[in-house]
């Protein structure tokens, strides 16, 4: 392979259309260095096509040197130039940035994919720049989020390299990846994250559920809501084990109610069975009335919202505390210990239960943000001699006592804060002093999660109060 090093007129040298680098950044400051030292290192170009009678360079190395001699007012850099394919030239620019750690996860990974589509393995890709091969993987599932995607929000740029995991969890479902990358920018990441999260789950357990089904010869009625009686029905059973048993299951129900066919319905991961009245059952029957149909779906729909609700709030808010849990400091501490402690001793009704009440295994759940030497989840649970000889020793270091008593207090509310919670407006006076102290060490809120502070999950009556 040939090399020489020439001058080369900047105007006849184009930045390379496959950089992965898409932003070169400020440079000024290598300009004004440039100004007084000149160039000390060549770039590497190949040669591209002519103009107007002249040799046109495309970079392959060393585009911020070239933007900061075009800033710095240079005419002519040396350049060292290179005949090469566009395997070989795309692998430079790749090893040379991700050695510089000048790229962005993103532009990273969509160096490899651009190599990848030239026909490179993922080993000969970890072997060229240093990387794992689980890393280089890793990297092209980000490489696969849609450009609809990324050009869906102005923040798709400021998101962090674990987000961007996120999204690529989401590949098999492109409008759940839309739906969390227009979260971008927002504080309700996490929480759009853990909503789509189970609602991948709950379409897996439905598309087991309807190939159950079909191999029984039943299919899912969807033509009206799910908690209404059917006509010609008296009530219903619900299923919400793995479909594989649900065969065995359904053979028994079958057995006592032998009346016409049954009607399917899904809620979340429930199917609901409607067997058919009997002759004399029909004949029978009182006429229930419309109003009534009305509100049992209502509060069903009501109550199901409130346990999907409580369940993501609840993972999210633990997930906090046991990540920042270390880094809360002094004024932090004594001023969220001694709000919660205040809501124990002088709360409301809810409250007076609280220390009797706990759930030590919230604690034990809690304390995991500070290990204790043995996590035994047995009845004694906590209170092993070892587990508690370290909390007699944390008393004495300074600041952990405060932070020990800090996540006992919090793992005591936690095991108050129900489903039930959301829809009492005296249990949502406790969850709101709680969010109250937990924003105060810098817990982010979610909207879902100021909603439901505000009453949005309250009876009608206790709203018009």
């Amino acid at each position: 392979m040939a090399i020489n090093i020439i001058d080369i007129n900047v105007k006849n040298l184009i930045p390379n259309p496959n950089n992965p680098r898409k932003d070169v950044g400020d440079v000024t400051e290598l300009a004004d260095s440039i100004k007084e030292q000149g160039l000390q290192q060549a770039l590497v170009v190949t040669p591209d096509h002519e103009e107007y009678g002249e040799r046109m360079f495309r970079v392959v190395i060393g585009h911020r040197r070239l933007a900061a001699c075009k800033l710095a007012g240079i005419e002519r850099v040396p350049c060292i130039v290179r005949e090469m394919d566009v395997k070989t030239e795309r692998e430079l620019m790749l090893v040379e940035n991700c050695q510089r750690s000048d790229l962005t996860p993103l532009e990273e990974a969509d160096g490899y994919q651009g190599l990848l589509d030239l026909g490179a393995g993922v080993g000969e890709l970890a072997a060229k720049t240093g990387r794992s091969e689980s890393f280089v993987r890793g990297r092209l599932r980000i490489a696969r989020i849609p450009a609809e995607v990324r050009s869906g929000s102005d923040a798709f740029a400021q998101l962090s390299l674990s987000q961007l995991d996120d999204l690529a969890e989401f590949e098999a479902y492109p409008d759940m990846m839309a739906e969390l990358a227009s979260m971008a920018g927002t504080k309700n990441w996490d929480w759009k994250r853990g909503q789509l999260r189970s609602r991948v789950r709950v379409e897996a357990w439905q598309q087991s559920m309807r190939t159950a089904l079909e191999a029984l010869g039943l299919t899912v009625d969807v033509s009206a809501s799910t908690w209404t009686t059917p006509e010609g029905y008296r009530y219903y059973n619900t299923w919400s084990g793995e479909p594989d048993e649900f065969k065995q299951w359904y053979g028994q129900w079958r057995e006592k109610n032998p009346y016409g066919e049954p009607v399917i319905r899904f809620s979340e991961r429930t199917v609901l069975c409607f067997p058919q009245m009997s002759p004399e059952e029909i004949a029978e029957r009182d006429a229930k009335s419309e109003r009534r149909e009305r509100e049992k779906a209502a509060f069903q729909e009501a109550l199901a919202a409130r346990k999907e609700f409580d369940r993501l709030a609840y993972t999210l808010r633990t997930d906090w505390i046991r990540k920042h849990a270390t880094g809360f400091n002094g004024g932090q501490l004594r001023k969220a210990t001694t709000r919660l402690s205040l809501l124990a001793l002088t709360g409301t009704e809810l409250c007076h239960g609280l220390i009797s009440g706990a759930s030590w295994n919230n604690i034990d759940n809690l304390l995991a943000a500070t290990p204790l030497p043995y996590d035994d989840t047995s009845d004694r649970g906590l209170w092993l001699e070892q587990n508690l000889t370290e909390l007699h020793r944390r008393q004495h270091v300074e600041g952990a006592a405060n932070r020990e008593l800090l996540l006992i207090l919090c793992a005591q509310i936690e095991a108050l804060i129900k489903p039930g919670t959301w829809a009492d407006k005296d249990d949502i006076d406790l969850a709101q002093t709680y969010y109250h102290t937990l924003a105060d060490l810098g817990y982010p809120t979610s909207d879902e999660e100021n909603k439901a502070l505000n009453g949005c999950f309250l009876p009608e009556d206790d709203e018009a109060e």
